[in-house]
């Protein structure tokens, strides 16, 4: 079975420029990160298989931690994505099993910590980070540039298509109704909130690093059923045999996903990945967004509301 809504019954009048823009540069960035994982791969396990000396390549495979386990990879991996490297490393220097290089215990652990800090002073020189860490928001760190940055990565295929078709749907509407100064103003607006909601409500064991458009989306979806209520979308359906297209009035659409997005986010899965709250704060600010605009736009909304086909 197959459902999804697809275009807005709705005559734009205007190409959505920005709209458009946005969506190649999601294309973009994700083409490079994919290009950026595939060379991260393969300087990893290159230096893994080269650039580490017999000593080095002891001690990383010695490491006894319940968490990262042990070896190059692991190891150095875990030391680069913790808040406080030094002790880290500290930490993964004593938790080495059976080797020891000096019958003092204090130097033996001073050697293991030399080696670690210098291996992975080399592993960040020759392994750089990918262009996906470089744009994800962390949220235990308030960075409007990676607030911005983050909406233009994703992780997969399904990922991206998916936000793409729903952003495209409601924003090209926003655009339109509202031109692409005031757009992009909203834009940017939705893509800090999502991040600011998402830092307040993450505790830092649970603060993991977010990319992705949905959020905006969610956004965009909620600002323009409150601006038009009245409006209609095209929704594909198919199961087996049977196939169907039919209008809904977008405030059914909306409810559905949002009320959807609300009960996940009650109800989560801590092993899930998916940022819930970015995609209700996403739709809370829309909501508070599309007010503003029914209050100040009144006329340029009656005008697009003349161009409903139904």
């Amino acid at each position: 079975m197959l459902f999804f809504p697809y275009k807005l019954d709705i005559n734009l009048y205007r190409i959505p420029i920005v709209t458009i823009l946005v969506c190649l540069i999601c294309a973009g960035t994700f083409l490079s990160q994919m290009k950026s994982s595939t060379s991260f791969v393969g300087n990893l396990r290159n230096y893994c298989a080269n650039e580490t000396d017999a000593n080095l390549n002891a001690i990383l495979g010695s490491i006894d931690d319940e968490q990262i386990g042990s070896g190059c990879i692991n190891v150095f991996m875990a030391i680069r994505q913790s808040k406080d490297r030094d002790s880290t490393i500290s930490q993964l220097a004593r938790e080495v099993r059976n080797l020891e290089f000096y019958r003092d215990a204090g130097e033996d652990i001073k050697y293991k910590e030399e080696a670690l800090k210098s291996g992975y002073g080399y592993f960040e020189t020759l392994v750089p980070r990918q262009l996906t860490d470089k744009l994800a928001y962390r949220p235990d760190k308030f960075n409007v540039v990676t607030m911005i940055t983050s909406t233009f990565a994703h992780a997969g295929w399904s990922h991206l298509l998916g936000n793409l078709l729903f952003f495209f749907i409601f924003a090209s509407c926003i655009e339109a109704a509202l031109g692409a100064v005031n757009f992009v103003s909203i834009f940017l607006v939705m893509a800090i909130a999502t991040s600011v909601s998402y830092s307040l409500s993450a505790s830092a064991a649970e603060a993991l690093p977010t990319i992705g458009l949905s959020g905006v989306a969610m956004g965009m979806m909620a600002m323009l059923t409150t601006m038009l209520p009245r409006a209609k979308i095209w929704c594909f359906f198919w199961f087996l045999l049977y196939f169907r297209r039919f209008t809904l009035p977008v405030l059914v659409i909306a409810a559905w996903y949002i009320g959807w997005n609300v009960y996940d986010l009650m109800h989560r899965d801590p092993d899930s990945h998916i940022n819930y709250m970015a995609h209700v704060s996403g739709a809370v600010t829309g909501v508070v967004l599309g007010l503003v605009y029914r209050i100040f736009a009144t006329q340029r909304l009656e005008e697009l509301a003349l161009g409903m086909n139904s």
